[in-house]
């Protein structure tokens, strides 16, 4: 349901205040972070961001609650998959010097 691109948005979203200044953050079209903002919502179904009109430097948009949460969570699930990787390089790692002292016995 949400991805680096999607946490990227509601990320820029919740430190900018709005679509444009998120959208302008990352480099992308404020038509293409819209877009992206609706696909997850629909997907989802929930709402993730509110935004208002109010013309030049009015508008705004902040993340729901729904939408807090789920930055959180993905947060939370990329630091335990960092962390698995870590221990997992580290297994192999040592399996790797394992292997070798047994070649260099060998020889």
């Amino acid at each position: 349901m949400i991805g680096p691109g999607g946490y990227d948005i509601l990320k820029a979203i919740d430190e900018t205040g709005s679509i444009s200044g998120a959208a302008r953050r990352l480099g992308m079209s404020y038509r293409f972070v819209w877009n992206y903002i609706d696909k997850m919502e629909k997907t989802s179904g929930m709402k993730l961001v509110e935004a208002w009109k109010g013309g030049r430097g009015r508008g705004g948009a902040r993340l729901t609650p729904e939408g807090k949460m789920l930055l959180q969570y993905y947060e939370e699930i990329m630091k335990e998959m960092n962390q698995i990787a870590s221990k997992w390089s580290e297994y192999l790692s040592s399996r790797l010097m394992i292997n070798r002292n047994r070649n260099n016995e060998e020889i």
